[in-house]
């Protein structure tokens, strides 16, 4: 029998994610979520990890300052140097500095209450927000981490996660805020392909009866999202579904932002440069 020449392994056709990177950031992921000191095995089953492996990456993470471990609990919580990363990440890319004038003419053309949130990983997290100069507000304080599964802004996210990500997410307990909160995951499944699609997303009674959010995705470069902007008000003012005034003025605001981002997706998937509905 003749021996053929070994064929060389194919070059990857994109940058490859590293295993023990990708545990790391998912690790950092969940310690982010849950706003509390975990456990190895608590996080281990969490991420899907053996618990040994987990540990040595916190161990690791732990000698470089990225997380620390309570001495009496031995729960780990993410490390102060993280702070240092966060600040120096702020100064390079602030997308409230950038959105600012249109998050106020959002507010001025709907009168509604407009609100900036940026993505996190797999979470959103309001930012910046103008009140609706009404006598009776309805806001989002700067802070707020919206329910990834039920909130217009979180869903916007984790419509642009890959789908390892979103599974992560979605094997959660789905909390259930009122008997409008969508907390099957086949439905979110199908609700993240129609988001793609129409570039907007609203939850309306989702997570306060009689309150809805609307918003649009806003993107960077490469059609990386970071972040969405949109506003909040009483279902009577901001309906489900959106009347086309109401998304014609907030899906705009995203496409030019994105726009001045360096990304012209609206313009590729609406057909149209600045996100407006099509007569």
């Amino acid at each position: 029998m003749r021996k053929t020449d070994a064929v060389p392994d194919a070059e990857p056709t994109g940058p490859v994610l590293l295993e023990s990177v990708g545990i790391v950031f998912r690790l950092l992921d969940e310690l982010a979520l849950a706003r509390r000191p975990l456990g190895v095995t608590e996080l281990a089953q969490i991420v899907g990890e053996p618990k040994p492996r987990v540990y040595r990456h916190l161990a690791s993470m732990k000698q470089v300052g990225a997380v620390e471990q309570d001495p009496i609990t031995e729960k780990y919580r993410l490390g102060a140097k993280l702070v240092v990363y966060g600040t120096a990440a702020s100064e390079q890319f602030d997308l409230r500095a950038v959105a600012d004038p249109y998050l106020t003419r959002l507010r001025d053309v709907t009168g509604q209450t407009a609100v900036l949130a940026v993505a996190t990983h797999d979470s959103a997290l309001v930012v910046a927000v103008a009140e609706s100069t009404r006598s009776v507000v309805i806001s989002v304080k700067p802070g707020n981490r919206p329910a990834t599964h039920c909130s217009a802004q979180g869903r916007l996210v984790l419509a642009y996660l890959d789908q390892v990500a979103q599974q992560r997410v979605l094997r959660r307990k789905l909390q259930k805020f009122t008997d409008r909160s969508m907390v099957d995951p086949a439905e979110i499944q199908a609700r993240l392909a129609i988001i793609r699609e129409r570039l907007y997303e609203d939850a309306d009674g989702e997570l306060l009866e009689g309150v809805n959010l609307l918003a649009a995705p806003i993107f960077r470069d490469r059609d990386v999202l970071v972040g969405s902007i949109g506003v909040v008000g009483p279902s009577r003012d901001v309906p489900s579904p959106p009347t086309a005034d109401l998304l014609n003025a907030i899906r705009s605001t995203a496409a030019e932002l994105s726009i001045q981002l360096h990304s012209d997706i609206y313009q590729r998937v609406l057909g149209n440069s600045r996100g407006q509905i099509r007569k």
